[in-house]
């Protein structure tokens, strides 16, 4: 006799309800997608545009998933094995993609009808090619429903979650630590006066706060945010470890594609050409939010048996790797946006300054190192161990190469940002 509790209906009737409300404001925004270029005619409204269109991916998308399967959950439809294209599709929708971004937002063929559903798939595409990658080598081990409600919650509710904290967390440090004050009146101040925001804030000192704060407080509580999921599906419907890698890979892809139109859709703004550079820059980099997720949901799985431990090291991981990403990443934002605003040319080229190629690389290949640990981890589930989440030990060859590799980036940054980077040319270079 089976005496187990079924799993509770509570969370099929909230997706119902958050679903309802979502596709309401998806409504909205499509009316204001359509509307906009005609009101504001002979006005630049890309920007609003591409705020439409992720109002209608939340909206028309993550909605309509939401209720449709909440729905069937509540009654009681058997959902069918989570399957995906092979993932090489997506990186070749991805170039179509690319190609297709830049011609109608550089030659303005219709760009604020046109452009904005290729953006969302720029951002959408690499992101879910992950899934699609890990879930063939995991023997696709999740339903369709537990895959798509997790990507809905990693774009809503992680996302909500993480905004909250990430506003509330200055301000407690501010009440904590009394020297910050100056800081507050400091951000205040840019919020006034004339001129961009952006602008002011690329030219003013606090940038240097504002790049540390981001690189290291950010990832604290989105990591925190991107594992509110888990708890959700229960226990009772994450049985295996695969299926907790998965549901942890879809929860982070979720909240990838919202912050990659963030970024992106910044860089469509201001520089047209340079959305291809950066789209393309965060594509290689879609491992970065998806793994980070599924490396907590692992902890949070094994944390059955082995103690809270297993999570706090896989949540300490995963908040590493995400600081190593945003480190480099939020400079190049930086650098790129001063280029623009300081009218010094491109703010992205493969061919232009050091500092933005080397930013490049450094990115590049810290993402190829989480498709690596990605690979590890999926190849033991593959063989039925239990593989680490983290290393047991590395040999100091491989730590002597690292820190060899960092200083190769690490010192030309610091020369180019203090000046010296023209003079360290002319010697080498001079003869």
């Amino acid at each position: 006799m089976n005496t187990e509790t079924p799993p509770s209906k509570f969370p099929a009737y909230v997706a119902v309800l958050v679903g309802g409300l979502l596709l309401l404001s998806g409504l909205a925004a499509v009316v204001g997608y359509l509307g906009l270029p005609f009101a504001a005619f002979g006005e630049d409204v890309l920007g609003p545009q591409l705020g439409q269109m992720a109002g209608m991916f939340l909206g028309l998308v993550c909605g309509a998933l939401a209720v449709y399967h909440g729905l069937m959950s509540i009654l009681n439809h058997r959902s069918h094995p989570l399957k995906l294209p092979p993932v090489f599709l997506f990186w070749i929708v991805f170039a179509v993609v690319l190609g297709l971004g830049n011609v109608t937002l550089n030659f303005g063929v219709a760009a604020d009808y046109l452009f904005p559903p290729v953006f969302l798939l720029g951002a959408a595409l690499p992101t879910i090619g992950v899934l699609a990658w890990a879930g063939r080598r995991l023997g696709w081990p999740i339903t369709w429903r537990q895959g798509a409600l997790a990507v809905v919650a990693g774009s809503t509710l992680s996302i909500f979650v993480a905004i909250l904290v990430e506003t509330f967390l200055p301000y407690l440090a501010y009440l904590l630590i009394a020297p910050l004050e100056f800081l507050a009146y400091g951000f205040g101040d840019l919020f006034y006066g004339g001129g961009n925001f952006l602008e002011r804030l690329f030219f003013s000192p606090l940038i240097i706060v504002f790049l540390i704060t981001t690189a290291l407080a950010a990832p604290i509580p989105e990591e925190f945010a991107k594992a509110l999921a888990l708890p959700i599906f229960g226990r009772q419907r994450i049985t295996n470890e695969r299926q907790a890698l998965m549901i942890g890979l879809a929860c982070g892809a979720g909240f990838a594609i919202l912050e990659n139109m963030l970024y992106e859709g910044l860089y469509a703004q201001y520089n047209g050409w340079s959305w291809g550079g950066v789209t393309l820059l965060r594509g290689v980099g879609a491992i970065l939010h998806t793994l980070c997720a599924g490396l907590v949901a692992l902890g949070w799985f094994r944390m059955r048996e082995s103690g809270v431990g297993k999570l706090i090291k896989a949540y300490l991981l995963a908040v590493g790797l995400h600081t190593l990403w945003n480190g480099g990443f939020e400079v190049f934002v930086y650098i790129t946006g001063l280029d623009y605003y300081g009218g010094l040319g491109p703010s992205f080229s493969f061919y232009g300054t050091a500092v933005e190629v080397l930013l490049v690389i450094y990115l590049v290949s810290l993402s190829l190192g989480l498709w690596w640990l990605l690979h590890h981890i999926i190849n033991g589930m593959a063989r039925g161990i239990e593989p680490a989440i983290t290393p047991e030990a590395v040999s100091p060859r491989v730590l002597a190469a690292w820190a060899f590799a960092s200083a190769l980036v690490i010192i030309p940054i610091g020369a180019a940002l203090g000046g010296a980077w023209d003079q360290i040319v002319a010697i080498m270079f001079a003869g």
